[in-house]
């Protein structure tokens, strides 16, 4: 098994960060000490994989700018939608046009705001058994009262259709797509333009796409205000019970995670006051409701969670 190309989703409009998420591109983010973006090219290299591409539209010129002189994105290719945004199966199909891809080899898409931590062996043990297909998704198990819909599958692992979230009971368990896949282009139908992902990549009723479910594998969402909050909390929640586990590794290897800078008596990070991580590097803050500061900040005490830019604030409830 050899994963040729990595394709890392960066051009999304931010709409489920708030007012901050105008502001700062989702990709840029930051996991502690790093962003989302530098981290998951970091893991893509960590898989052996030597094509890394990202895709950009909105925000585009601030994501480029910041990457211009960071040393992990020597190499990277960064391709612009313009003048639309050409949704996933689009941007599929924009990166297997390339004339350095061409249709050929096998493409990892990678949510930048998701990790499913999985080392290089482990991942290609899973993938083993789905060389033939030309496509796989990935999976898990969700409630549905978050809003996600639900994949049918059938005895055989192969996806059949997908269910809206609206047709679906609350609060029940279900398993839906992660956004991440491993596409074998040499079998898609070259398209150009917008499109969507289950239109010209996996068409499910032309096509057997068998899902993985990822059951007892890390999973770490950011994708939306309330998810990066619990998310950046339960690292360190998880540091706490589990320094060696290997995502904090990962974190700690990349130098996203500074070890010295963890307060778990608090569940805090460079902060006196118990639940704030602070990524303000200059100065130590204290007297804080809990928080999580992205950069300077004028702080008042807070009896609830706020995410801090600058002067803008994002409660989350």
């Amino acid at each position: 098994m050899q994963i040729n190309h990595c394709l890392i989703l960066a051009a999304g409009f931010g709409t489920r960060m708030g007012s901050i998420g105008q502001q700062l591109p989702k990709v840029l983010w930051p996991v502690f000490e790093k962003t989302l973006l530098e981290l998951q090219v970091a893991y893509a290299r960590s898989l052996g994989i030597q094509n890394i591409f990202i895709n950009l539209h909105y925000m585009g010129e601030e994501i480029q700018n910041f990457c211009k002189h960071k040393p992990v994105f020597e190499g990277v290719n960064f391709i612009w939608e313009k003048p639309e945004i050409l949704d996933i199966g689009g941007a599929v199909h924009n990166i297997a046009s390339l004339p350095q891809v061409k249709y050929k080899g096998r493409l990892l898409v990678l949510n930048a705001d998701q990790f499913f931590y999985l080392s290089k062996d482990k991942l290609f043990l899973f993938l083993e058994p789905f060389q033939k297909y030309p496509a796989v998704l990935f999976t898990y198990w969700v409630n549905t009262s978050l809003g996600y819909n639900a994949l049918q599958i059938d005895s055989n692992r192969l996806v059949r259709g997908i269910i809206n979230n609206k047709e679906l009971p609350p609060a029940k368990t279900i398993e839906t797509y992660t956004g991440i896949s491993l596409i074998d282009l040499s079998k898609l139908k070259p398209t150009s333009g917008p499109s969507s992902f289950f239109e010209t990549v996996c068409p499910l009723s032309s096509s057997e796409i068998p899902a993985i479910l990822l059951e007892k594998v890390d999973y770490w969402d950011f994708g939306t205000l309330k998810r990066y909050w619990e998310t950046s909390f339960q690292i360190l929640q998880t540091y706490k019970i589990h320094s060696n586990h290997p995502f904090l590794r990962f974190l700690v290897q990349e130098k996203a995670l500074k070890t010295w800078k963890i307060d778990l008596q608090n569940i805090s990070y460079h902060a006196e006051s118990p639940r704030v991580i602070n990524l303000n590097p200059d100065k130590e803050m204290k007297d804080l409701g809990p928080s999580i500061l992205l950069g300077q900040s004028l702080v008042t005490k807070k009896d609830q969670g706020t995410i801090w830019m600058g002067n803008l604030s994002e409660e989350v409830t």
